[in-house]
């Protein structure tokens, strides 16, 4: 087993270990019960977290794995490159004279794409990790995301109504059933997330020539 898969299962593990702690307490809690109202939406602000905190660590994990790797920018997929450039373009643009220009045309580019991998800025969640943003920084880093689409809505879903239970409103789940369907879609987004990450590192489906 690789040391990859072996932190992506461990961190998956934990995840839902937790979740089920919580639905077994709110399976002994009565259905028309204060308590039962509190651990679902505690349920659910837990599932956010885990959705947003696994998908952060395994896109974390994977640049990790792809710098220590030490393969050259010129030699990997083009979206891959220009994520470890993002530093380096923010600083040009505080420059942008005909002298900057003119140097970095002829030999600072050059000179990074000869150079190892190096991701100083990474993928980030905004705290607010939308269907779409899983999707932007999964093409930015080249992993596939074909069921983030599938569970548009449900995922849309889960982190607007954690944002209404963060702000404090009175969002009420209706039970646990309910609550499961927005589990289940976050889980399997994470794990595709997962084995998409495996699959490009065990088969190096981030270099140009695979």
């Amino acid at each position: 087993m690789s040391n990859w898969l072996k932190e992506l299962e461990d961190d998956l593990n934990w995840r839902e270990a937790e979740l089920v702690i919580l639905k077994q307490q709110a399976l002994l809690a009565s259905k028309d019960s204060d308590r039962y109202t509190a651990l679902l939406r505690a349920l659910w602000a837990m599932l956010y977290a885990h959705y947003e905190g696994f998908c952060k660590f395994a896109w974390d994990l994977y640049l990790d794995e792809l710098q220590k790797a030490g393969v050259k920018r010129k030699d990997c997929k083009d979206e891959i490159a220009k994520l470890s450039l993002q530093k380096q373009f923010k600083t040009l643009k505080g420059d942008l004279s005909p002298e900057s220009l003119w140097s970095f045309g002829q030999a600072g580019f050059r000179t990074m794409l000869e150079e190892n991998l190096d991701f100083q800025i990474k993928l980030e969640t905004q705290s607010n990790l939308y269907p779409q943003l899983f999707k932007d920084n999964s093409t930015k880093v080249c992993l596939s995301s074909t069921l983030v689409e599938q569970y548009k809505t449900e995922l849309k879903t889960l982190v607007g109504r954690r944002n209404e239970i963060a702000h404090g409103q009175k969002m009420v789940i209706k039970d646990l059933k309910e609550y499961k369907k927005y589990e289940d879609a976050a889980i399997e987004v994470m794990h595709e997330l997962a084995v998409s990450i495996v699959d490009c590192l065990d088969k190096k489906l981030y270099l140009k020539n695979t």
